[in-house]
């Protein structure tokens, strides 16, 4: 252990720092990933309870896929794609809740629910009459 020391020890200043920098920041790094991990399940909860209330239009229902997103992946989406059925409807489907909307474009608008904590967006295409709806949580 001391030759390890004695090596140590020659070593100049700013090489020590930057090793000390970049070990903080590994460790800061994988505590992120840890709990990213530990709350996916209520992440996936929160996520599949809200598509519960898609349930009456899932006959128009093409695809789902799940995918987690963001640094470190610790943002969870539901991506949900309908077709043959109008932006309108389920847009107004999904405003009877608390949701703050803001629209992002003519067809394409973003949503937080206050109840839930899941962000809503919605993007609808007129040329092959489909609509996008991304559900993701943080946190």
């Amino acid at each position: 252990m001391k030759k390890i020391m004695s090596y140590f020890n020659l070593l100049p200043l700013s090489f020590k720092l930057i090793l000390g920098f970049t070990v903080i920041c590994v460790i800061i790094i994988f505590f992120m990933t840890v709990a990213a991990f530990f709350n996916r399940p209520n992440q996936i909860q929160k996520l599949e309870s809200y598509e519960q209330k898609l349930v009456s239009i899932s006959s128009y229902k093409v695809n789902e896929d799940h995918y987690a997103t963001g640094r470190n992946n610790q943002v969870y989406n539901f991506k949900i794609i309908y077709e043959h059925i109008e932006f309108e409807k389920i847009k107004a489907l999904l405003s009877n809740d608390r949701i703050k909307w803001r629209e992002y474009k003519n067809r394409h608008i973003i949503g937080y629910d206050l109840n839930y904590d899941v962000t809503i967006k919605i993007e609808g295409y007129s040329s092959d009459n489909r609509v996008i709806v991304v559900l993701s949580t943080e946190k």
